[in-house]
């Protein structure tokens, strides 16, 4: 009895599906059970194929999995359009949202079932184009959906596109440009020091892994954008011992193994050189930081060639975002760079009818096509750049998170979709006009009745992001079915020019939210001053060699939006080795002594870098009450004197005491060659006595009563030298006074 009334209950859920759909009964819930929650994401759709669908009698097969509670009772319903294909991409966008697709001629197919012991429930239905009356060429919508078979509840959907392009039909071709890169934010402050050790891991099982993986797997048709600021972190990181965070580590071979398995991939290949770091160019040009801009581009192409091993051009830009504007489109057309990547919808189409509403014309509106993705970008240079413009939604597609059960093949379908739909409204050209092909995929008519020449485009798709992670098997299966896909032709990015006729656009978008996305005005204010100070370190030497160059480029890196506490480590380790280095030049503050109303101080600058430097000496008092410099203006400045590595140069320094003299100082600040600080300064202390006046008097007679009575004593010491007895003593020779015998003596008695 209890099965006879699941069959009565699941008779009763079919036969309450509208007309025009089939369906196969099988079971239904016993009564009084309670219909299944549905699971996060119950519906697996595994397989979809052809996925471009060819021959009328060819089967097309869907097939997945339904996921739930063990013992439920489901329904799998697939739906397709009997009526007509879409017209315009942005009638497959609104099907995509549920925002209603225009059309009541659905046919569905209808499988009930129970779920298994472990809750999962197989389906698979094939069917042919002809059976479900795809009447020409074109895009149709396709769902699968699934219920709860006893209340109709929706437990899952899934809506996608078939793609119908019979043989034999002339479908006009569309050429497919698609750019990859191959980037990462830096890993290095200074040259010398890694900030962390993610490198390594990225490397060999992470984001990088499946970028070099990605490489491996693509063929020709894809434009690589390379960043050498990577490319030189991992030369350093497998090339010897390198410091982390203060930490001695030896070399990686993996990463060595990573950087020749890119070379030998990317080998015939085309490749592009991203600026150094990939710096975030917008914000260096709108703080003033030009010279680094276009320093980052220079130093990008150069070290790309040399890591790579053949010729490498950075004369494409792509801006972080695909967003930039004229400032920085002009920066970039000074520094040599031909052509920007950018979003589609930083380049916008004007519409047709724009100039002719203020001249009152009635203009029809444009047709719903997509333009080419070349187009032509004035500048302040010479030679106007070549916009190149992503596809927002093949970008989108080709970028976004396949992990999803089933989501690489729904991607894949939608982006094969979505260029068959930009095939299918071929535009045409005639007198500058443009029109929508028909319904059969032939050049359709302009708006003057004639049949106008098909013009010829090309899309671009990239991913949103430069620091993608993707999934190697996807990447190279969209790619793969895009090369087999009848209406598409790859090709590189630099084959994209922009057409005689090409679709008139708007200026360049580039709004308030832009701006706020790009490094801040106080971070980059940072920056200016580290570059300051490394230029100073640069200037010094005898071959201006710049030591930290690389270091403040890595700092502009446009992957450090939105990491503003890794930014400022960055840049705090930065500034720790420029002051390390400019403390190894040093003035030596050990006190001095000055005697008397004027002299001179001696000053001693030190020099222990590893190469000889070029530098000025400024002095001046900071004691000027009591001390002076006895130069013009109270400035002693030297000339640009060499000292040598390892050894120490005096000057000495005319000074004036004042007053009474007592403890002052003098200030030394060193300069470079351009008279740019060198350090801070330095201040010496000077011991000073002066003495004027009255002092003068007591100290001169101080002076000649100590010479006179040292004249004196000299005298009184000769005298003793010749008056030996003394003024008691008898005169007469020695030998006299030794004989003689007193007189009352000598007599007889």
């Amino acid at each position: 009895m209890i099965r006879k009334a699941a069959l009565l209950t699941l008779l009763t859920a079919l036969l309450a599906v509208p007309a025009g759909m089939a369906g196969t009964a099988v079971a239904a819930p016993p009564p009084g059970r309670v219909a299944a929650a549905a699971p996060a994401d119950p519906l697996f759709v595994s397989e979809i194929t052809p996925e471009v669908v060819r021959v009328a009698t060819d089967p097309i097969t869907v097939a997945g999995t339904v996921t739930g509670t063990a013992g439920s009772f489901v329904r799998v319903a697939v739906r397709y359009s009997r009526d007509r294909p879409f017209t315009s991409r942005a009638e497959m966008a609104a099907y995509l949202s549920e925002q209603g697709y225009a059309t009541t001629n659905w046919s569905t197919r209808v499988q009930a079932t129970l779920l298994d012991q472990s809750g999962k429930l197989p389906f698979r239905f094939t069917v042919t184009p002809a059976e479900l009356g795809m009447p020409r060429p074109g895009v149709y919508p396709f769902e699968i959906e699934v219920t709860d078979a006893a209340t109709g509840q929706r437990l899952g959907i899934e809506r996608t596109f078939l793609t119908y392009a019979p043989k034999g039909e002339q479908i006009p071709k569309v050429k497919l440009a698609v750019a990859l890169p191959i980037v990462d934010r830096p890993h290095r402050a200074d040259d010398a020091t890694f900030m962390d050790d993610d490198l390594s891991a990225s490397l060999t099982s992470g984001r990088l892994a499946s970028l070099l993986q990605t490489a491996q797997d693509t063929g020709d048709g894809v434009t690589w954008f390379v960043d050498p600021a990577l490319l030189d972190d991992v030369r350093v990181l497998s090339s010897g011992p390198r410091s982390v965070r203060g930490t001695r580590e030896n070399a990686d071979p993996a990463a060595g193994q990573w950087l020749n398995g890119l070379r030998s991939a990317l080998t015939d290949k085309t490749v592009v050189a991203t600026p150094y770091a990939d710096p975030d160019m917008a914000a260096l040009v709108h703080h003033g930081l030009d010279k680094q801009a276009a320093a980052s581009i220079q130093r990008g192409a150069a070290l790309a060639t040399e890591l790579l091993g053949r010729e490498i051009h950075g004369t494409t830009a792509w801006p972080a975002g695909g967003k930039i504007d004229r400032d920085a489109v002009d920066e970039l057309a000074m520094s040599g760079v031909t052509s920007v990547l950018l979003s589609g919808d930083a380049l916008p189409p004007r519409a047709a009818n724009q100039d002719a509403t203020q001249t009152g014309q009635v203009v029809p509106p444009p047709a719903q096509t997509t333009p080419d993705a070349a187009a032509r970008l004035d500048t302040i240079a010479d030679n106007p750049l070549t916009a190149l413009l992503a596809d927002p939604t093949l970008s989108a597609v080709l970028g976004g998170n396949v992990s999803g059960p089933g989501a690489a093949m729904l991607a894949r379908q939608r982006f094969l979709a979505e260029t068959a739909m930009i095939a299918f409204e071929q535009p045409a050209q005639q007198n500058g006009q443009f029109g929508q092909t028909g319904q059969n995929g032939q050049t359709g008519q302009t708006g003057q009745g004639t049949t106008a020449k098909t013009a010829s485009r090309t899309v671009i798709a990239v991913p949103q992001s430069h620091l993608w992670t993707p999934d190697p098997a996807f990447v190279s299966g969209l790619l793969q079915a895009a090369a087999g896909a009848p209406w598409l032709r790859m090709t590189s990015l630099d084959s994209v020019k922009p057409g005689r006729a090409g679709v008139p656009r708007a200026d360049l978008t580039y709004s308030e939210r832009d701006r706020q996305t790009e490094l801040s005005r106080s971070y980059l204010a940072t920056v200016r001053k580290l570059e300051r100070k490394a230029d100073a370190v640069a200037t010094v030497t005898e071959e201006h060699t710049d030591v930290f160059h690389t270091a403040i480029l890595r700092l502009a890196s446009a992957s450090w939006r939105g990491d503003g506490k890794r930014a400022l480590s960055f840049a705090g380790q930065v500034q720790k080795a420029i002051d390390a280095r400019i403390d190894d030049v040093s003035v030596l503050d050990t006190p001095r002594a000055v005697a008397g109303s004027n002299g001179q101080v001696p000053v001693s600058v030190a020099n222990n870098l590893d190469g000889n430097i070029q530098i000025k000496i400024r002095v001046t008092s900071a004691s000027k009450s009591r001390l002076s410099i006895d130069a013009p203006g109270g400035v002693y400045l030297t000339p640009t004197t060499t000292i040598l590595s390892g050894r120490s140069q005096l000057v000495n320094v005319p000074v004036i005491v004042r007053n009474e003299g007592g403890d002052a100082s003098i200030s030394v600040q060193l300069l470079t060659d351009g008279d740019e600080k060198y350090g801070s300064a330095v201040r010496v202390v000077v011991r000073a006595t002066g003495y004027t006046g009255i002092a003068l008097v007591i100290v001169g007679a101080a002076v000649v009563i100590m010479l006179a009575a040292v004249v004196m004593r000299v005298l009184r010491r000769r005298s003793r030298k010749a008056f030996p007895f003394g003024p008691d003593d008898e005169e007469g020779p020695p030998g006299d006074r030794q004989g003689a015998v007193p007189a009352e003596r000598t007599q007889s008695p």
